[in-house]
């Protein structure tokens, strides 16, 4: 492969790069709000033996999960909060994936930079070539 064929491929994919990282972006600027943690739904028992869940029945629960100063934590969402809940904790999750897509892309865009410019360097100031004129 020529060097000029070398840095062209480059440039390519520094301007691939470059629209990834600005699809990222975009999600980054959006403004909804974010509720860190995951939202579920998990059948449980009450415990009372009375109850249809003694039998096999189980009660729908719905549930936050966060890390709170390096424990996980649990909270009961009420019914009229579960849509709501899971609206924000999945503009978190998209928000989370786009930020390590931005780091990514940066980190992959650097190491593209930096082979970059050691294929345009050249090897000797005398000429681009690096071969001496006489």
């Amino acid at each position: 492969m020529s060097p000029t064929s070398h840095i062209s491929r480059i440039r390519q994919r520094i301007a691939q790069l470059v629209n990834e990282r600005r699809a990222a972006e975009k999600v980054l600027l959006e403004r909804p709000p974010l509720l860190k943690g995951t939202f579920s739904e998990v059948r449980r028992t009450c415990g009372n033996p009375a109850c249809k869940c003694a039998r096999g029945e189980k009660h729908l629960c719905r549930q936050l999960s966060a890390s709170v100063e390096g424990k996980t934590r649990t909270w009961n969402v009420p019914r009229g909060y579960a849509a709501k809940v899971k609206r924000l904790t999945d503009n978190y999750r998209r928000f989370r994936r786009a930020r390590a897509a931005w780091v990514r892309t940066n980190q992959r865009l650097l190491e593209l930079i930096n082979e970059l410019e050691a294929a345009r360097t050249v090897p000797d100031f005398r000429d681009e070539s690096g071969r001496q004129k006489g």
